[in-house]
């Protein structure tokens, strides 16, 4: 009966299938800020679907991140592993739960964990400890900066509204003459509007002979400046000759004689009752229109053979036109000085350091900025707080270690800080001359420099392994294109949980470079990670 059981037993489990789930954390004890790493297996028959926990926080604990599944196959079982990332920024004692792990539904719970975060111990004697610092540049540049920008907007839409009222008021204040830009534009328009009154299709030649010599007498008065409208034909031709032999002026005799038939058929219409042919009176309204143009032609605007009341007429209105165009720019150049004038007082009241006034002198002398960057961390005085910065990493890189980089770069001083740091294992046969030659391997590259030397010298400090790279290396700058000879000094600091460097840059011979490349060296503090944390 026994064997019956254990067999019946030992199927069962043949066709429940195979599913283990185990846990562990790679420390127990952390600093605050700091990292420690959870990684859950789970064994199960190829082809199971297992379903890992997916949150952002475990606990007490927050998820920073959370790596891909890696699978591994073998004897038709497979190996499903996951690592999370977690921190505490409140020092205490906390327990990391059970989580769940399903396995083809069913659910298996991992370990219970103790961790203990404690806090960072601050020397007061040689770290000195500063009031927080307010945010520098905040207010006007981030905060109020929408603000700044529809202030803009509403300058260049005054300066819009200036130029349409402007306009309004000068068309409603133009005399009849200014109406007009040219003389020949007036012409034209009058013969048009003349055509539009109909006088020759309702019988009234005699009118319509008699407005368009009124418009064509008009045009010759005001161009050349004889009395055209007091003479007979015969004085204004004459008249017309001799202005064009005085002046110079290239207009040809067939024109002016076609005027003339023109203006002596209009004496005919008016004072002999003579009934002109219709085709004739187009005839007549044509030669007005291009005799009007040959004029224009022949006295190009702006010229000196131009009237007087023409050339004051062009002053008048070229004079509009400069107040259609100048107030408009004055208005909107005004507000935008005071918007400027604003944001200036808002930056300089802020703290904001204007970054066309900036030197390593004024970096050196200004308050620092003391923090602690990335895992393994380092803690470091700059002139400028370090930012991040997103470095290109494949997930293969990701899982095997956990990198992080922050920097400072200021282009016109030509100074560059920067802080990297690498969670990984690591041992006494890393060589630490690689690690640095690659490092400055990959600083050559960003900045395309040539010409390097290379000095490097090891070193052990409170137990940890390190070495110092200086030398100098050509680089090109960013903002005038040309090559500037840059001074280096690198550090790296290998620890039994990573990797820490520390690189500065700045122009060779520069003072204020060198001497803010010494201060943050020597507050170089390392966060020493022991192998039980």
């Amino acid at each position: 009966m026994n064997k019956i059981v254990v067999a019946l037993f030992l199927n069962f489990i043949a066709f429940a299938g195979f599913a283990q789930v185990t846990s562990n954390v790679d420390s127990t004890q952390i600093k605050i800020g700091s990292a420690f790493n959870l990684t859950i297996k789970a064994t199960a028959d190829e082809g199971s679907k297992v379903v890992f926990p997916n949150q952002k926080g475990i606990g007490p604990f927050e998820v920073l991140e959370q790596s891909k599944v890696d699978t591994v196959l073998a004897d038709k079982k497979m190996q499903l592993t996951q690592k999370y990332l977690l921190t505490q920024f409140d020092a205490g004692d906390y327990t990391l739960p059970r989580l769940s792990v399903y396995i083809d539904g069913k659910n298996h719970q991992t370990d219970l964990f103790n961790i203990k975060v404690t806090d960072v111990t601050v020397d007061t004697l040689k770290q000195p400890m500063y009031d927080i610092k307010a945010q520098v540049g905040g207010e006007t540049d981030t905060d109020k900066l929408w603000s700044y920008l529809v202030a803009i907007v509403l300058c260049i839409l005054a300066g819009i509204a200036a130029y349409f009222v402007i306009k309004r008021i000068q068309n409603k204040n133009l005399t009849e003459e200014d109406l007009y830009k040219t003389p020949l534009e007036k012409v034209t328009k009058k013969l048009q509007l003349l055509d539009s009154k109909r006088l020759v299709l309702n019988g009234d030649v005699k009118s319509y002979y008699s407005e368009m010599t009124d418009v064509i007498r008009d045009y010759i008065e005001e161009v050349f400046e004889i009395p055209a409208k007091e003479s007979t034909t015969s004085e204004l031709i004459q008249h017309l000759f001799q202005t064009i032999k005085s002046k110079k002026i290239q207009l040809s005799k067939e024109t002016v004689n076609d005027l003339k038939r023109v203006l002596q058929t209009a004496d005919l219409v008016k004072f002999a009752k003579s009934e002109p042919m219709m085709n004739e009176i187009e005839q007549d309204r044509k030669i007005s229109e291009v005799v009007s143009v040959s004029i224009d032609k022949a006295i190009p605007r702006f010229s000196e053979e131009q009237s007087e009341r023409v050339k004051l007429r062009e002053r008048r209105f070229k004079k509009r036109k400069q107040m259609r165009l100048w107030i408009p720019i004055g208005v909107t150049s005004f507000l935008l000085l005071v918007t400027g004038i604003v944001y200036i007082v808002q930056a300089v009241r802020s703290g904001y350091e204007w970054s066309i006034f900036a030197s390593n002198k004024s970096l050196y002398e200004r308050e620092w900025v003391t923090s602690d960057y990335g895992f393994p961390a380092v803690i470091v005085s700059t002139p400028e707080a370090l930012t991040r910065v997103q470095m290109p990493q494949s997930d293969k890189e990701k899982q095997q270690s956990q990198s992080s980089v922050f920097a400072y770069s200021n282009l016109k001083t030509q100074l560059i800080v920067a802080v990297g740091t690498t969670a990984m294992q690591t041992n006494d046969s890393i060589n630490v001359d690689q690690i640095l030659k690659y490092k400055l391997d990959m600083v050559t590259k960003q900045y395309g420099a040539k010409d390097v030397t290379y000095n490097a010298e090891e070193f052990t400090q409170n137990g940890i392994r390190g070495i110092r790279g200086t030398g100098t290396l050509v680089a090109q700058n960013f903002i005038s294109g040309e090559a500037v000879k840059m001074q280096y000094d690198m550090y790296v600091f290998v620890q039994q949980n990573g990797i820490q460097e520390v690189s500065i840059l700045y122009k060779e011979g520069d003072e204020y470079g060198a001497k803010i490349d010494q201060r943050i060296i020597e507050s170089i503090q390392l966060n020493v990670v022991n192998s039980n944390e």
